[in-house]
């Protein structure tokens, strides 16, 4: 994405939310083992958020969306909030070596997997807290939001719990933070620096700003 310094002296760039639907779990989210109810109590205030109820038996349980195939450094988010059931994790449904599990009852991270770039876990109050793994994408066809039993439990592993939790906001963009929300419908939505748009940059404290050219080069060697 193109880049620019914006009124308030900040780098400003592009955003996109790569997933479809991303606060509506009963649409373009496959359940497995679960069942999803919306109009709960979110952290923002709103009746937005989703429980999600662990089925009875033993197996996966857990949301996920499939996408086309995709490569480069990511950043996955989503909120979340402990019910009777605690403990859950974040993994890509193409790639065996990105995963990472959290604890809601208390905000602690799991291990990294090999291509888990770093992961984090903020409390936003209300028990509800932000998770977000920057991991790197090599073929990425997947988000999967799964209940597990322990910090170290390994990739999308059976539980036999039959408890809950909550989510609500899920995004999927490129590059190593996650940014503020972008909620999408049938189609992905983009924000901030939009392509094709004037590149107005302030840099050096300017009050007015000057159009950003970028020359054209050839590398003769």
């Amino acid at each position: 994405s193109a880049t620019r310094v914006n009124e308030a002296q900040l780098i400003e760039k592009g955003r996109e939310n790569l997933l479809l639907q991303s606060n509506q779990f009963d649409t373009t989210w496959g359940s497995i083992t679960t069942t999803e109810v919306g109009g709960q109590s979110g952290y923002d205030g709103t009746n937005d958020a989703w429980r999600i109820n662990l089925n009875a038996g033993t197996a996966l349980k857990a949301v996920t969306q499939t996408f086309s195939a995709y490569s480069g450094v990511s950043t996955a988010s989503f909120y979340a909030k402990a019910g009777t059931h605690s403990i859950v994790q974040f993994g890509t449904a193409s790639q065996n070596n990105v995963f990472v599990a959290f604890d809601l009852s208390n905000g602690s991270v799991g291990p990294l997997s090999s291509l888990a770039i770093d992961a984090s876990i903020i409390s936003v109050g209300g028990g509800w807290y932000r998770i977000q793994v920057a991991f790197q994408a090599l073929g990425t066809a997947g988000f999967v939001i799964a209940a597990v039993d322990s910090l170290s439990a390994t990739r999308f592993p059976s539980t036999s719990s039959t408890g809950d939790f909550y989510i609500q906001d899920a995004q999927l963009e490129q590059g190593l933070a996650a940014t503020s929300v972008i909620t999408t419908g049938a189609g992905t939505v983009q924000a901030g620096l939009l392509e094709n748009t004037p590149r107005l940059d302030y840099s050096g404290g300017a009050t007015c700003p000057s159009l950003l050219l970028e020359p054209s080069r050839t590398n003769l060697v």
